[in-house]
């Protein structure tokens, strides 16, 4: 059975057939005219060494003073690929908002929200870059008091209108000092990476954090990227859409960084994990506007098993490695307390 008639099979059990649109504006190519070069994020050191190159002309960079890995030459305002079109992003979630379809990376949110309540049962929970709100909705379900803040417009209207959510529309600058102090549970879920001025940020969060509250972290790994590229480019292989997602992705985090970042910050680290890895869908490539939304796992076999396998083979490599995140884990997950 040759692949070309099993992709055909697919698509002909599928009636409609329109090209995906996603609601982002983040592109495949870019131009020198969109991208700036930067300084590094932590120690503001301006020597570097590029290490890798996606998009055209945006690069992954290791900072020569620090070690930290960023990127620079980096999309002007990559903040702003999150701005898309408000009907767009309805019309990828919408059966979601119908309660016809769960979110494709549910499991991660529930496994978020367990770990979570393994030190916070209960409380006052704020969600930043919480997106169209499907972790708040179902952190509200488990009896959590929740608050979102998403920069996004078209998002944060989504996450208000469809879900009922109180959600601060702006940069963490942007939310009320009314709040500071007053929450027991921040979560950054796959947002670190996106901020160009991380320090500035986590100084925020933590004046937004009561004395007793924890902050959960979960940034993908700089040291699995390096490990994918270093096997691709001995398979000779290019991903398209690249490695790094550097479109928005600005800054990369080891274990090693991510805790030098927040101990400056003015945060403990008290449990590092790794949390399961997401399984993006792919009915995108068969029905369109279906990228949100779980796939069967036979759609895309290969990556699943590889996935799991590497997620598997970081948790040997942890606990060899007395604890540090190693090469193998797909993402670092934090839980930090206030110094």
């Amino acid at each position: 059975m040759s692949k070309n008639w099993y992709q055909n099979f697919l698509k002909s059990l599928v009636q409609e057939s329109q090209d995906y649109e996603r609601g982002g504006t983040q592109k495949d190519e870019y131009s020198p005219e969109e991208v700036v070069t930067v300084p590094c994020p932590l120690c503001r050191s301006e020597e570097r060494r590029i290490i890798y190159t996606e998009h055209g002309v945006v690069g992954i960079t290791r900072c020569l003073s620090c070690s930290l890995i960023y990127t620079s030459p980096r999309v002007r305002s990559p903040e702003k690929d999150f701005w898309g079109n408000i009907d767009k992003y309805y019309a990828e979630a919408r059966l979601i908002f119908e309660g016809k379809a769960h979110h494709c990376r549910e499991p991660n949110f529930i496994e978020e929200l367990e770990l979570i309540g393994s030190h916070k049962p209960r409380g006052r929970l704020l969600d930043i870059g919480c997106n169209m709100g499907m972790f708040l909705y179902l952190a509200r379900k488990r009896g959590w008091e929740v608050v979102g803040m998403e920069p996004s417009p078209s998002l944060s209207q989504l996450a208000t209108e469809r879900f009922g959510l109180k959600v601060y529309n702006c940069f963490i600058d942007g939310v009320p000092r009314s709040e500071y102090g007053f929450f027991d549970v921040i979560t950054i879920s796959d947002v670190l990476e996106h901020d160009c001025d991380p320090l500035p940020f986590l100084k925020k969060v933590n004046q937004l954090l009561a004395d007793d509250g924890i902050i959960y972290i979960k940034v993908p790994n700089a040291k699995w990227n390096l490990f994918k590229q270093k096997v691709l480019g001995f398979m000779g292989r290019r991903p398209k859409q690249g490695i790094w997602a550097s479109c928005d992705h600005v800054v990369h985090y080891t274990h090693a960084t991510l805790d030098r970042i927040l101990e400056k910050s003015g945060f403990h680290i008290i449990k590092v994990t790794i949390a399961k890895p997401m399984q993006p869908p792919v009915w995108h490539e068969y029905v369109g506007h279906y990228y949100q939304y779980p796939s069967p796992w036979f759609l895309d076999w290969k990556r699943h098993i590889g996935r799991l396998a590497f997620y598997w083979l970081s948790w040997l490599e942890y606990l060899l490695r007395l604890g540090s995140i190693g090469d193998l884990a797909p993402n670092i997950v934090v839980l930090s307390e206030k110094k």
